[in-house]
């Protein structure tokens, strides 16, 4: 009769196991002490490099631009104005596309008293046009006081400028000029599958 033998427990693969663990621990320990203190330095902060990312790694170009369906910024500008003079803008829009192209302008928030010059562009194929953008200050306007205009620009896309005129003692004497690339956005990008219609969190 051949002789029976019984298979090692659990308990005992699992302390074998450790043992194992444990020896191996103890001959790479015993490797990086031959190394010396400069080369065990080294290697000990090149693996902390490697275990923990660095800030610039953290912020690295992970930046999404807002979806192509809402309205595109077109930066902000802050205009410091004497009471009873008149803060300007000058928008140079072009149309970046093949189609010709009709611009329409208007204003919100605290827009009473802009006007537009011409109130509307028709661009054709790939051309460029300026509309001034005006915004007189009340004379009674104390210093101080701060209007904020959101100026739109509606063609292929829709596009907002957010103006801030500030009502100071001494005004500067300049004129703002920003420039619109209105241009169809054919490309399908990477961070387009990360956008989703969502209601309004207040479920309005």
């Amino acid at each position: 009769m051949n002789p029976t033998t019984s298979s090692p427990s659990l308990a005992e693969s699992a302390k074998a196991l450790g043992a194992l663990f444990d020896q191996g621990t103890r001959i790479g320990l015993s490797l990086l002490g031959s190394m010396g203190t400069t080369s065990a330095e080294m290697l000990s902060g090149l693996l902390g490099r490697v275990a923990t990312p660095t800030s610039s790694a953290q912020g690295c170009c992970c930046e999404i631009p807002p979806p192509c369906w809402e309205p595109q910024p077109a930066g902000e500008v802050t205009s410091p104005v004497c009471p009873g003079a008149t803060a300007t803008i000058r928008l140079i829009v072009t149309n970046c596309a093949s189609p010709p192209r009709k611009i329409l302008f208007h204003a919100t928030g605290d827009s009473a008293g802009v006007t537009f010059s011409p109130t509307e562009l028709d661009l054709g194929p790939l051309a460029r046009g300026t509309v001034v953008v005006s915004f007189p200050v009340p004379a009674a306007a104390k210093p101080g006081e701060e209007h904020e205009i959101l100026v739109w620009i509606n063609g292929c896309r829709d596009h907002y400028l957010r103006w801030t005129v500030k009502v100071a003692s001494t005004g500067a004497n300049c004129c703002h000029e920003v420039q619109v690339e209105d241009c169809p956005d054919y490309v399908h990008h990477w961070y387009d599958h990360f956008y989703c219609q969502r209601s309004c969190t207040h479920g309005r």
